[in-house]
């Protein structure tokens, strides 16, 4: 956190994703400040998605502040078996007329269980079941891809699906800095991927020698922010290049998660 405002003092496109149970003590420090904040609400790892709150994940938003985006990560296939399409869709589904009810915007996440093994338009024919659904979220979360059709393909989809969609945030998926240049510059070609939303790649090094007690405090806070600073170079330098095709981000260029 203090890494974050760190890079974040005086920008106002930068966000986070911190959940309330290890973050519990950081939510209040950053709440009311104006800035981007999404917490989750799915049970790490469940298939299909269950809510950490229990099935009327509607109640514990109502105790939420309305800034907070709720982000749900869900491991959806669109070649899953019916069954278990039905439920994932189901839970979404009343996740997202939860969040309307309580006045939250919703970010969803997809992920494939076994990415490696799809092709590059897995993720157009799961935003496509979604939204036939009627799903529609006010973010999309979404793996990287290195082919810029790809992310035109998602970027029609939305705008002829749910035109008052904010955008897609592209995943870093622990990648290094190398492989996330290339998938940032395929995303920042489509005008709605507004950013990007990468933890580990920022701190997961920094982490392992403090636990190690190789690094001080202000090391790691050093570091961490470094990390978070040369990343959004790379996203801002993939838009520059793609800037005849971008309109100006509604929101943060980089989300720390």
């Amino acid at each position: 956190a203090a890494a974050f405002l760190n890079v974040s003092e005086g920008r106002n496109d930068t966000g986070v994703l911190l959940d309330d149970y290890y973050g519990e003590n950081v939510l209040p420090m950053l709440t009311g400040k104006g800035l981007w904040i999404a917490r989750p609400v799915e049970t790490p790892g469940s298939i299909p998605v269950e809510f950490e709150a229990g099935a009327n994940a509607g109640l514990a938003l109502r105790t939420w502040p309305t800034e907070h985006v709720v982000k749900c990560l869900v491991f959806y296939h669109p070649d899953d078996a019916d069954g278990l399409k039905s439920a994932q869709i189901e839970r979404m589904r009343g996740l997202a007329e939860a969040c309307h009810a309580t006045g939250h915007e919703l970010l969803l996440e997809i992920i494939p269980p076994d990415l490696s093994n799809d092709d590059a338009q897995t993720m157009v024919r799961a935003l496509t079941q979604l939204y036939d659904a009627d799903i529609r979220p006010d973010w999309w979360k979404l793996p990287p891809s290195n082919d810029p059709a790809i992310w035109h393909a998602l970027g029609a989809l939305i705008a002829a699906r749910d035109p008052f969609c904010q955008g897609m945030l592209v995943l870093g998926m622990e990648a290094s800095a190398d492989r996330l240049e290339t998938s940032f510059a395929a995303a920042a070609s489509e005008p709605r991927c507004r950013g990007f939303a990468v933890g580990r790649t920022v701190f997961a090094a920094a982490a392992a020698e403090w636990f190690a007690g190789n690094a001080t405090d202000a090391e790691v806070i050093d570091q961490i922010a470094r990390g978070y600073r040369e990343l959004i170079a790379l996203w801002d330098r993939a838009a520059a290049t793609n800037k005849t095709l971008r309109p100006k981000p509604q929101l943060a260029k980089g989300i720390a998660s």
